[in-house]
């Protein structure tokens, strides 16, 4: 009887601690947003990367800042400015 008492309590701790691990994903009001592939401009490559395409996407006029990003896997990256 000990032995079952232990046992259904550290199963009930274990459920506790994986609810409460997820709290922020539930709780969070926060929306995911939308990414836009529609002002994707240069190819990205290992000397153009995240700074060089952030830098261009500002310069361009963009108020969010670029990413490099593709849509596919099968398609390159490339620095995709977020309007």
């Amino acid at each position: 009887m000990g032995t079952t008492k232990t046992l259904m309590t550290c199963l009930l701790a274990v459920i506790l601690a994986a609810s409460l691990s997820n709290q922020n994903v539930l709780v969070s009001g926060v929306e995911i947003q939308k990414f836009s592939y529609d002002h994707c401009i240069t190819l990205c490559t290992d000397t153009y990367a995240w700074y060089e395409c952030q830098h261009d996407c500002s310069i361009f006029g963009y108020k969010g800042l670029g990413e490099c990003a593709s849509p596919s896997p099968k398609e390159p990256k490339r620095c995709c400015c977020q309007p």
